[in-house]
């Protein structure tokens, strides 16, 4: 029984772990040429790692090129490259907001083909190199046996490691949604006063207009003598 709660716990940490930590995204580009993008809004402070690669069925000896550009909230440039079949970039982002990457074809020179691109996307506790933090933090890997004609390696100390990683990730993601509620509610509230202000402002202005046509009219029959 120990040993198969040993087991479960081992298969709970690794699924965990195995969840959310990357996203593959694949784009088609026509053949008449064009761009394509994918976005992701991201918090500061953040680290970001994508592979991207031209995967061409038809022709794979001659695989098409295509140009990848990825800016930041504010368009700054973070990559730049031309006529690539694959290529990668790595950033740790300055501001939050949404971050572009975009693959374009030539349109003057049209595909025999449409074009499909992949793009291994990885953000946050997702992109850290565990192995270089388990030589740093001198974390040697565990075994484990299980008595069913296998035996199971992995580190159980660093996978403990990545656990908390990944906690104080999901934390960190949990105080920028408290955050960002209270600035929209503070945006709202400030905006409802706003409105009844200018409400009470637009009633008083109907009701001097009233006020005025109202002593202007009496004025008028007073002096025509009609009243």
């Amino acid at each position: 029984m120990a040993i198969r709660g040993i087991f479960t716990i081992s298969t709970v940490v690794l699924f965990l772990l195995t969840v959310n930590h990357g996203e593959a995204i694949w784009l088609t580009i026509p053949a008449t040429g064009g761009t394509k993008c994918v976005s992701e809004e991201i918090q500061s402070n953040v680290v970001v790692m994508a592979d991207y690669y031209v995967v061409d069925e038809q022709n794979p000896g001659n695989t098409p090129a295509v140009s990848a550009k990825v800016t930041s909230p504010y368009g700054n440039d973070l990559h730049h490259q031309d006529n690539v079949t694959h290529g990668q970039f790595a950033f740790t982002t300055q501001e939050t907001g949404n971050y572009l990457a975009c693959f374009s074809v030539d349109s003057s020179h049209p595909l025999p083909n449409p074009l499909t691109l992949g793009i291994d996307w990885k953000t946050g506790i997702a992109a850290k190199d565990w192995d270089s933090v388990a030589k740093k933090e001198k974390i040697e890997a565990s075994y484990i046996y299980i008595n069913i004609s296998s035996l199971f390696f992995f580190g159980v100390e660093l996978q403990l490691t990545r656990l908390e990683g990944l906690v104080q990730a999901i934390r960190e993601n949990i105080e920028y949604i408290k955050n960002r509620e209270g600035e929209m509610r503070e945006v709202s509230e400030a905006t409802n006063a706003r409105v009844a202000w200018f409400s009470i402002m637009s009633l008083g202005v109907c009701l001097s207009a009233a006020g005025a046509q109202i002593w202007y009219l009496k004025r008028y029959f007073h002096k025509k003598k009609l009243i």
